[in-house]
């Protein structure tokens, strides 16, 4: 699965990733997917990709602020 953010604000884009990607590792180690990132593009690949995509998604709209790890494990603990 692919995702693109057109237009894709870079502040928003390091808070979605977090610090050297954590976040992207957090996504990774609890829904057992791998997430590969350039620039706008995210492509995720495993059999909860489509799970991951929409979260990675909805972490982008919050991005507006960083995001911490406590933000990503109470959603990851919600699905």
């Amino acid at each position: 699965m692919q995702i693109t953010f057109p237009d894709a604000d870079n502040a928003r884009l390091a808070n979605l990733c977090g610090v050297l990607d954590e976040n992207l590792r957090q996504i990774e180690i609890a829904l057992d997917v791998n997430i590969h990132r350039r620039g706008e593009v995210f492509q995720v690949s495993g059999e909860k990709a489509e799970a991951a995509g929409l979260l990675i998604k909805d972490f982008y709209q919050r991005a507006r602020k960083p995001l911490d790890i406590d933000d990503i494990q109470l959603a990851l603990v919600e699905i």
